[in-house]
């Protein structure tokens, strides 16, 4: 049975994605890139958990990665989003 926090999440999930494709379907549109990808991290917690997200995301042996994937968020954040999304 899936709880209603993961179905929560899935939504999110899926809208953060949405937003996600339409901020590069309307070249780039920083506000809809960042607000995709809030939605997506909150997803991401809510349906596999806090817990799971904080190991996923402080792996030794991904950290290129999360680096490069949360400074593509923080680029997105502060209007820089061809090169945000270009890191993530």
């Amino acid at each position: 049975m899936i709880s209603d926090n993961a179905k929560i999440g899935t939504g999110l999930l899926a809208l953060g994605i949405v937003f996600l494709f339409l901020g590069m379907l309307f070249l780039f549109d920083s506000a809809m890139l960042a607000l995709g990808d809030i939605l997506f991290l909150v997803g991401l917690t809510l349906t596999i958990g806090p817990s799971r997200t904080l190991r996923f995301f402080s792996r030794k042996d991904r950290i290129r990665g999360i680096i490069s994937f949360f400074g593509g968020v923080l680029l997105v954040m502060i209007r820089w989003p061809i090169i945000g999304m270009i890191c993530q």
